[in-house]
């Protein structure tokens, strides 16, 4: 490693991966990876490059293969070695002989550190320690990701693999036998019972099963375990169970304990007490003076410190959230608890004008004020440490360690058990919890109530009529205590600023930030946040700030990484950073929001990019929910036009969807951030996508009925169209909104609109246009009761679908024709228009076309009393709407099912009413009152009959 950089950690125990200073390494193509893995995996020792050759390419050994070999040779070292001169000696990967050889310092590579806790497992056990060794193997277990060398292929690789898989399964035995000899039996059923599942052929897997279900006194399963394995060793092997598993299934049969004997364990004599130093240290900072709405933190806190011997605390959240008043409150709580002494330090983790504090001078410290003279202080770090460990060994110290950034050089500063360690940092410290099983305190805002008492008692004075301002002030203020004090704080020194004036000031969210600061500059809401910021690596800062352009609840990786043109790996790390800072909070898997207060901040970022940053950003952003967009709306089951969506910037990360279902799932989760995106559109002159989107999601709205939403996007999508000028725009508009229009019954609105769509078609000259737009004028006349119009725009809308080879529009006006016949109680005319139109629907793949036919079609088969076929009919409806995810046609189905049994008074019409109900209810359909009245109507009957 040249002198500077950060060490490296090196992976194999899971994909192969090299991390420096917590970002990941780029190691370049397969093979180069391949070789990194053959001089990893012989570590510190020479490997010759016919060595090398073999293992990564077998026997297709190209021509220029020692060719290839030294140039991914040279590409390792780039990376691994960034800052070496271009002409200086490598110092990690060195040339010897013929071949290269790999340093590797100890503890840098995970298999090493795995071998170590193995090995330090085994002294344990040796020493009779049985519970050390088992939580030494856990830790071991741990550090395994997944499958070993992930992201490796070739016969090497699988080699490899499958002997470190080998190694890890024996360690995993190992394990179990030590919980076994400790009583864990019933927790260790569901581990090998996934160990056994995967592996059948390994006997030793089957005896450790059939001894934990003994142990948790399930002898009846560990003998049917016994004979699953013998019929799986006879079937795959053709051999009976050798003697260790017979052996433990005759104890079994003859109710004896199947553990083997063991060696009585050896107790080491305990140690002479040491004589504790004079110096108590009592280095806690000043208590807060008030805690309000964290009773719930401290009651958890202070059960965690009852349980858990040896407690490390880490309170984590985002800035100014109040994790050092917490952890000094609760620690001034405490401290009777620990009386040899409390140490303090603040380690300026996020401090704007100073280095974080050295590992080694937080031991100084804390060894002088444990009265070590300075003539007697150890040089190294290591000799600090373990001195600070034999003077804290058997006492009762709690440490506070307060603003620390990360976890990696902390366990010099950890004592054992029975001292106490608390930990504040605005990341979460995963390391910590990993390595020491720390236990996080998340802090979030206060809650409203909690946040109106911190006002009122920094701010005083208050009389009862302000305190509705007051409510909104906490509200904008976002809970956050360190924004709650200084609105309450410039209340308090300012007697002639009212709240509602502050409220207004802090409405503006371009002005919130400053508003919320203090005259020094440094205790303000944005120097907090900006601290944070400045924590992260480069890619998560820059992306923290991108993402203040983003309009809509919630983000996700594919949008990041569209906007900020990175990876959707690296724009998944990002969000993870940012989650770790606390700078963003997972809403759900994938889903990550900001609360309010850095909302605004990352806001005022995106404002700080230049102009063309902002516009690159925001036409990535916009552009990657129109093609998602489309590409949903096009698996969706209703029939679409012909507009061509083609984006500037096509998204190079997309999510898989491969069906209705899954476009369904994803409009349902992107339905707000699609709507955000199309207003943000519409309001910064993003013309094209401020009608495509709208567009894109019309067939959603239709689909789970959001009339209102449906609506009012399309009324702005028509303005974007009309603004833009484009005819083909403009018609798709007007004839969606028409559609929407007449979902509110506004029929004369409706009408003007698709007649003013059909004028745009035939100024275009464009007949399939004409098509939809005659069908939907028809619709509208015979919803205003004028037939007879009505039937010759059909009539006209069959004649232009048929020309213009527009089958969809053709079996469209079909269908409405028949409707129309159903409608004047002309039941035989109207079923030969409903077939012809549900042949058409099937085979354009119309299907939520075809089950709402197949409803209407089943109608009229009632009511000419032909009931076996209007009960197929009702029955295709249903599974068709089926296949199409689409429930609001599920519902009409389920209605008229219930309609064809009660005309035949068989049962089964009130469940399917039910049904029909629960659906349209959810949907908030209006459909859902007709049915309530059936459904009524149809259990007064049944209780009359009762009766």
């Amino acid at each position: 490693m040249t002198h500077g950089e950060e060490p490296l950690r090196f992976e194999v125990l899971g994909l192969l991966r090299v991390v420096r200073a917590g970002h990941e390494v780029d190691l370049g193509a397969a093979k180069q990876r391949a070789v990194l893995a053959v001089l990893l995996l012989a570590r510190n020792t020479p490997v010759s490059r016919g060595q090398i050759i073999e293992a990564v390419w077998g026997d297709n050994e190209p021509s220029s293969a020692v060719n290839l070999v030294q140039t991914y040779v040279a590409g390792l070292r780039r990376v691994l070695e960034p800052s070496r001169a271009r002409r200086a000696p490598a110092e990690t990967l060195t040339s010897v002989g013929d071949g290269y050889l790999l340093r590797v310092e100890p503890g840098a590579l995970d298999l090493d550190v795995f071998e170590q806790q193995v090995a330090v497992a085994h002294r344990l056990r040796a020493a009779g320690d049985l519970q050390q060794a088992a939580v030494e193997l856990d830790e071991a277990l741990a550090l395994w990701r997944a499958e070993p060398l992930g992201g490796l292929n070739g016969l090497f690789a699988d080699v490899e693999r499958g002997r470190l898989i080998e190694r890890r399964l024996a360690v995993l035995e190992e394990r179990a036998e030590l919980g076994l000899a400790i009583g864990q039996g019933a927790e260790l059923i569901s581990q090998l019972s996934g160990v056994v599942a995967e592996h059948p052929l390994r006997e030793r897997g089957h005896g450790l099963l059939m001894r934990a279900l003994c142990q948790a006194g399930r002898q009846a399963e560990a003998l049917a375990a016994y004979r699953e394995a013998r019929r799986v060793l006879i079937d795959e092997l053709g051999v009976e169970p050798g003697p260790e598993l017979r052996r433990v299934h005759q104890a079994v049969l003859a109710g004896d304990s199947p553990e083997p004997e063991r060696p009585a364990l050896k107790i080491a004599p305990a140690a002479e007490p040491q004589q504790a130093p004079v110096t108590i240290p009592a280095q806690l900072p000043r208590a807060p003076g008030t805690l309000i709405g964290r009773d719930d933190e401290l009651e958890h806190m202070n059960a965690l410190l009852r349980s858990h011997p040896g407690l490390v605390l880490v309170v984590t959240g985002p800035a100014g959230v109040g994790k050092t008043a917490l952890a000094s409150h609760w620690a001034h709580r405490v401290r009777e608890e620990f009386p040899d002494g409390q140490l303090y330090a603040d380690l300026h983790g996020y401090d704007p004008n100073r280095e974080p504090l050295e590992i080694g001078e937080v031991l100084n410290g804390f060894l002088r004020g444990l009265g070590v003279p300075a003539a007697e202080m150890p040089v190294s770090i290591d000799d600090r440490s373990a001195l600070l460990r034999t003077m804290l060994a058997d006492r009762r110290m709690l440490v506070m360690l307060d603003n620390v950034r990360g976890s990696a050089d902390l366990l010099p500063l950890l004592p054992g058990a029975p001292s106490c360690v608390i930990v504040t940092s605005r990341r979460r410290l995963v390391g910590l919890v990993a390595q020491v099983e720390a236990r996080l305190i998340e802090l979030d805002m206060l809650h409203r109530d909690a946040a109106v008492e911190v006002l009122g008692r920094i701010a005083g004075r208050l009389s009862d009529q302000e305190m509705p301002a007051l409510h909104s002030l906490a509200e904008l203020c976002d809970g956050l205590p360190l924004a709650l004090r200084i609105a309450a704080a410039r209340l308090a020194v300012s007697p002639k600023l009212r709240v509602a004036e502050l409220v207004a000031e802090l409405q503006d969210e371009h002005g919130r930030l400053a508003a919320l600061g203090l005259e020094d500059g440094e205790g303000t809401v944005r120097a907090a946040l900006d601290a944070s910021r400045r924590a992260l690596s480069p890619t998560p800062a820059r992306l923290l700030a991108v993402v203040g352009l983003h309009p809509g609840p919630a983000l996700t990786p594919h949008v990041v990484a569209a906007m900020g043109e990175v990876g959707l790996v690296e724009a998944q790390r990002s969000l993870d950073a940012l989650t770790t800072a606390n700078l963003l909070t997972v809403a759900e898997p994938g889903r990550y929001v900001a609360h309010d207060l850095i909302r605004v901040y990352t806001k005022t970022l995106a404002d700080e990019l230049t102009e063309h940053e902002r516009h690159e950003a925001t036409g990535r952003m916009l552009d990657y929910y129109l093609h998602c967009a489309d590409i949903a709306d096009e698996l969706l089951p209703l029939n679409r036009g012909s507009v061509h969506i083609e984006p500037k910037h096509r998204p190079r990360h997309v999510p898989t969807l491969s069906g209705a279902a899954d476009a369904m799932a994803w409009f349902d989760a992107e339905r707000g951030n699609l709507i955000a995106a199309a207003e943000l559109a519409y309001a910064q002159d993003w013309l094209v996508h401020a009608w495509q989107l709208p567009y894109t999601l019309s067939r959603f709205f239709w689909l789970r009925t959001e009339r209102e939403t449906w609506l009012r996007s399309t009324e702005s999508a028509l303005q974007a169209a009309t603004r833009l000028g484009d005819s083909d725009a403009r018609f798709v508009m007007l004839f969606n909104l028409g559609v929407a229009l007449l979902q509110f019954e506004r029929f004369e609105e409706a009408l003007s609109s698709h007649r003013e769509a059909l004028e745009v078609a035939r100024s275009k000259g464009d007949v399939h246009q004409q098509a939809r737009a005659l069908t939907t004028v028809a619709n509208t006349l015979q919803d205003l009761g004028r037939s007879e119009e009505a039937e010759s725009h059909y009539r006209e809308a069959m004649e232009v679908s048929r020309a213009a080879g527009s089958k969809w529009a053709e079996a469209n006006a079909h269908h409405h024709l028949g409707l129309l016949y159903l409608a004047t109680s002309r039941y035989a005319d109207a079923k030969p228009w409903f077939r012809v139109a549900l042949r058409m629907y099937h085979e354009v793949g119309e299907q939520c076309g075809e089950s709402a036919c197949h409803v209407d079609l089943a109608t009229a088969l009632l009511e000419t009393g032909e009931y076996d076929e209007a009960l197929s009919s009702a029955r295709t409806a249903l599974a068709v709407a089926c296949d199409a995810v689409s429930p609001y046609h599920q519902a009409l189905a389920h209605d008229r099912l219930a309609m064809v049994f009660d005309r035949l008074g068989a049962a089964g019409a009130v469940a399917h009413w039910q049904r029909a109900l629960a659906l349209f209810s959810e949907l908030n359909a209006p459909e859902a009152d007709e049915v309530r009245g059936r459904l009524a109507r149809a259990r007064s009957v049944s209780s009359t009959a009762v009766g």
